[in-house]
């Protein structure tokens, strides 16, 4: 994103009249603000489409980094459990937050 684009900068209009081609930048800082505004998200793909169908470069260097973003997503999850007895509950899965247990201990065992 950071790249100049070949084209030049986000601009009202390019000199033949036609409409002016984001770079991106403000998109993906529209979005940086507001992460989980889909409008947002759905501005930024837009920009960075018509960006790659336009410069070729871009869009080689765009769909190196879409394949490492997807082999490098940590999306597989193995889980095992091993050896001995689990006095408690156990959680298998991946990315927990805000969990809370509330127990009481059995003292007549």
């Amino acid at each position: 994103m950071r790249r100049p684009f070949q084209r030049g900068a986000a601009q009202d209009a390019e000199p033949d009249g036609s409409p002016g081609v984001s770079s991106g930048q403000l998109e993906i800082a529209d979005l940086e603000n507001n992460p989980a505004d889909p409008v947002h998200a759905q501005a930024l793909a837009t920009a960075l489409g018509v960006r790659a169908a336009l410069d070729g470069e871009f869009r080689v260097l765009l769909e190196e980094w879409w394949q490492h973003a997807q082999t490098g997503s940590g999306s597989e999850v193995h889980n095992s459990i091993s050896g001995g007895t689990q006095n408690g509950p156990v959680l298998q899965g991946r990315d927990f937050s805000s969990l809370t247990f509330n127990m009481t201990r059995d003292t007549d065992r």
